[in-house]
Parts: C-alpha cells; structure tokens; sequence
C-alpha cells in the first residue's frame, strides 16, 4: 500500500514553507553488531522517512524549496558476489517521487556551496555515525534525544507530523490489523506449560510472514506488573496472566508506507477463563479504557482522558477497600498510580511513541511540562487533541511490590490506604488494554477494532483451534 505522490508534495512544501534553508536528512546506516560488516537490521530514521519514503541505509535527503534530491548509496565494485545485483538509482527510487536520485558521494559537493551561503536545517538522526557527518557540515554537534536540530525544522516536523492524513491512517490500520493476527495467534497458542519464548518467536514471526518487522521490543510475561518486561524465560502455568505488548510496523515490502506502526496490548488468562478477582480487575480495566475513548474527541485535552480512565481504576480500588478516600480526591493526589502508575496513552505514527525524539516538545503545549503527581508525571501527552492525531489508549492495573513497600508513597499517602489490603494483591501480576485510536472531526475510529478485548471476545480467542502451519502461512 503506498503512499501517493501528493502526500509527499504536501510534506515537503510545507517543511520548505517554515524553514528558511536548504533541509539535509540522513537515513542512517548499518551499524556494526560483533563484526565490521555483520551489522544490527536496519531502520531509517523517522524523519528521513516522512520526507522521502526512502528505507535504505546510507541514504540522505536534501529538500530545497519543496523539491527533494534524494543521494543513494553506490555498491562497491564485486559486491554483487555477495549481496546480488544492485539496480539503478532511479529504479530504487522509484515511490519515493524525488526531481533527482544522485550517488551519495556527490552530497558532500553539492552541500559545500550550500553551507557557505547561508547553511542548512537538520535534525538529529538515531545513528551516531550520522551525527558525526551532520556535525562536520553543520558545526553542530547533535544528540539523539538530548539536542535534536534546528528549532524551525523541529517545530514544523513535529506540527506536520502530529496530524495523520487518510493515508497514513491507513497504513497504521493495516499495520493494526498485521499486529492483532500476531496477538490472536499467542492467544490460540498459550497454554499451561507453554514457554514465553516460543510464543514471542511465534508472534514475531507472525509479523514477518505478513511482511512486517517488530516496531519495538515485544513484551510477552507472565510477570505484567513488570511494565516493559523483555524477559521471555518464563513458563505459564495455569491461572497466570500474559500479557502482551506487541505491534509491528510495515517493513520494505511496502513500499514508501514503511514505517508506520502499532502498539497494542491485551491480556490472556492461561486456562481460557478469567478467574475470581481476575475478573473482576479485568472488568475494572475495561471499563476504565471505554472511560477513556469516550471521552477522547477534538479539543479535549488528553490529561482529560487520562483522568477519565484513572477516575475508574480508583473507583475500583475503593470498592475493593484499598483506597479509603473518594476516587476524585484519589486521582487528584495521584493515589490511584498504586496500582495504576504510568500515562492512558502517547501518539503513535513513524515512532511507537511518536515524536518523543523531540522530548516532550511534540506532545506537550510551549512552556507546559509534565503534571509532579505520582501517577500522572508519566502521562506522554497532554495537547487538546486533534482531528488526525492518532493516539493509544492503554489503562491498566498492576501489583508492583516496589510501588507498595515503597516507604515514601506509604508516608505520601498515609491515612488513604488501607496497605494490608493492597499487598493482598502481591502475586497478581498485572493487566492492560491497549488500542489504537485515530481522532476524527465526528469522534474516534478505533484502528485495532479486529482485536477481541470484551471478557467473552478474549476467552473465545483462547478457545481457537490452533493450525500453526496454516496460521502462519495465510
């Protein structure tokens, strides 16, 4: 599925139109694993592809006055014996609705005359080699994260790229769609006695044969108070939990859409039921992720939202007895991240977490940082939301020893938990609900809908047959 011509124009007329400069972009290139030559996969830099579509390591995009000039890595002479044929440049440009594809090696000419009259815009690229490169021409030393370019480029990347067109919303619902048939594959799949590693192989592998790569390291456990658990060592065993954040992005095969990803997270009952309070947490989440989505329309801001599913999570806990004052005062102080300690969601598009190579400059308004409340400093977002913004929703609710013992929040919230009832919930592990969700003029439009989250759609997951050989060659 590409992207049309008209996309790209639109982009780089803009991005010309609020930079006064010649704007120099590099993809990055392969970079050493164990060996010089044996590198870690590739991935271009995000920006590198809002702008030219183009994937491949080594490349770079030079944007004058709309038009862009894309600079091609040239293979050297006996490559072919062990990497194949390389095609033209311009066949390998071909998508990318470039004015001119040129060998890399004549950038650094074509920028000299460019950098003494006047110098050129750029932001920070994820490859510390490129930095290098871009220190050389520009005399700026820029770190990924820390000093990411020019202010103008910045902020017109981050206004430009905030706001999904049609298009790229749906490359985000096929890229949705290629992730919930990993998920219902891990959910058909786990079973007593089953072990993590073989289920993250299965769900990557999912995501392969559809084309897709993983858009971040999968989070499979049994252990899901563990927010960002990489860890696949475990077993399951009847009554755990699993949770799974996992989402790919659309890789090479699709063209100029390459890039666009998902983030979606659900949670299986090992054994095919939610159990006794399992049910009943569940239910809590759910809950507190419809909150969340109904309150998430155009001009709301998302600290709105985050406060709706939270309102949820504390109400909960107060009917369980762990919270002993009302759930509005709860969030207010930021009680309710006991159980429930990160953000609703952040932006989703080229970056699973769109746009935070920036810092909290895409997410948050000029001058406004993060709420200081225990349970809300982690919140990604808080801009009044937008038609074309698309956004996760992702509430949940876990048991974290180091949160319960920890002596600090116990002083903090002294006199407003009942403490020998929450460390009741030590061993539970924990729960999340996570979709995507783009934010449109009438509403939402749910991208991951495909994706079971009901009690009776998740434990009807579990029951499937499972053919792995026919699932993974659909």
């Amino acid at each position: 599925m590409a992207l049309p011509e008209s996309e790209f124009q639109r982009r780089r007329g803009a991005l010309s139109a609020a930079v006064d400069r010649p704007i120099v972009l590099l993809a990055g290139g392969v970079r050493d694993r164990n060996l010089p030559g044996y590198g870690h996969p590739h991935r271009s830099s995000s920006d590198m592809l809002y702008v030219s579509g183009c994937g491949e390591p080594g490349a770079a995009a030079l944007l004058i006055d709309g038009a862009l000039e894309l600079y091609l890595p040239v293979a050297p002479p006996g490559d072919a014996l062990w990497h194949g044929p390389q095609t033209t440049l311009e066949a390998r440009a071909q998508g990318c609705f470039v004015s001119e594809v040129r060998p890399i090696a004549e950038l650094e000419g074509r920028l000299s005359g460019l950098l003494s009259s006047g110098g050129v815009a750029t932001v920070a690229s994820p490859d510390p080699a490129a930095n290098e490169r871009l220190a050389w021409w520009t005399h700026r030393a820029l770190r990924f994260g820390v000093d990411p370019g020019d202010d103008d480029l910045v902020d017109a990347l981050c206004a430009l790229r905030r706001r999904k067109s049609a298009s790229e919303i749906e490359a985000m619902r096929t890229a949705a769609a290629l992730s919930a048939d990993a998920h219902l594959l891990v959910a058909a799949a786990a079973k007593p006695g089953v072990s993590e590693r073989s289920l993250a192989a299965m769900f990557e592998a999912s995501l392969a044969n559809a084309g897709a790569t993983p858009g971040y390291g999968t989070i499979l456990t049994r252990r899901g108070e563990i927010l960002h658990c990489h860890d696949h060592s475990g077993r399951l065993a009847l009554g755990d939990l699993l949770l799974v954040d996992g989402g790919g992005e659309l890789g090479p095969a699709f063209g100029n859409a390459q890039g666009y990803g998902a983030d979606l997270t659900r949670t299986w009952p090992i054994g095919g039921r939610f159990v006794g309070r399992q049910r009943a947490a569940y239910s809590a989440v759910l809950a507190a992720w419809q909150a969340a989505v109904d309150s998430a329309r155009p001009g709301v801001r998302y600290r709105v939202v985050h406060d709706a599913s939270a309102s949820v999570i504390a109400e909960f806990l107060r009917a369980e007895g762990i919270l002993t004052i009302a759930a509005e005062e709860a969030v207010g102080i930021g009680a309710h991240g006991l159980f429930f300690p990160h953000g609703v969601g952040h932006l989703l598009g080229l970056d699973v977490h769109d746009l935070e190579a920036f810092g909290d400059r895409g997410a948050y308004p000029p001058g406004e940082g993060r709420a200081d409340i225990f349970g809300t400093r982690f919140l990604r977002l808080n801009l009044p939301l937008e038609p074309g913004f698309v956004v996760t929703i992702e509430p949940g609710f876990y048991a974290v020893p180091s949160i319960l013992h920890d002596p600090t929040l116990r002083e903090r919230f002294k006199g407003c938990v009942d403490w020998a009832k929450a460390e009741a919930w030590l061993g539970f592990g924990g729960i999340r609900i996570e979709d995507d969700v783009a934010i449109a003029e009438s509403g939402i439009d749910v991208l991951s809908e495909g994706l079971p989250r009901s009690l009776a759609g998740v434990e009807a997951a579990m029951a499937t047959r499972l053919d792995l050989a026919a699932a993974l060659l659909r």
